[in-house]
């Protein structure tokens, strides 16, 4: 019976569900290239937000050895490589969109093996809001371009920016699965 029963997950249900896994749609609102881009991006910012959601301040902060990184260092340096590619794709304009503090905060979130040690003693929600504000801030700027643009000048950068976020995510999750039980 339990021989027939995976039979039928793996040969009728699997398949169903992967092809619905599989789906990558164009985000409405935006040229279709664009789309497809936006939907992966929202996608994964969702994950990551997601899989951060309740940490508490011994969480947020908390690295499983010397050379690892904190979860909120690793948001903060997530938004720092995005906005890098905003100003690469939109122009040096986009520092006009973030505080003096947020702006001094992202430069020196770039490099996260000098900057791991000072992260840190912020709630999860600062370092979110902080990621979401530059997003929210790519999203308005996609929105006023098209894919001829998008194919011309930038769609190898923010394939980048979704491969760098995807790569962090992979650390999140294994940073979350270090903590100390």
């Amino acid at each position: 019976m339990k021989l027939l029963f995976k039979c039928f997950l793996i040969c009728l249900v699997l398949p169903v569900i992967s092809t619905n896994a599989q789906e990558i749609n164009s985000t409405k609102g935006y040229d279709t290239h664009i789309g497809v881009m936006v939907y992966m991006l929202e996608d994964l910012k969702s994950e990551i937000v997601s899989s951060t959601r309740g940490l508490n301040q011994f969480e947020t902060d908390f690295q499983f050895d010397k050379q690892a990184n904190s979860i909120g260092a690793i948001i903060l340096h997530l938004a720092a490589v995005e906005v890098a590619y905003q100003k690469t794709s939109f122009g040096e304009y986009m520092n006009n969109e973030y505080e003096k503090e947020e702006q001094e905060l992202l430069e020196m979130s770039i490099d996260l093996d000098t900057t791991k040690e000072l992260l840190k003693e912020k709630p999860i929600k600062y370092y979110l809001s902080i990621y979401k504000k530059v997003r929210k801030n790519t999203l308005r700027e996609l929105k006023n371009r098209n894919d001829n643009w998008w194919t011309k000048n930038s769609h190898w950068a923010w394939f980048h920016v979704m491969e760098h976020q995807a790569n962090h995510y992979g650390q999140i999750k294994l940073i979350k699965a270090r903590f100390p039980k």
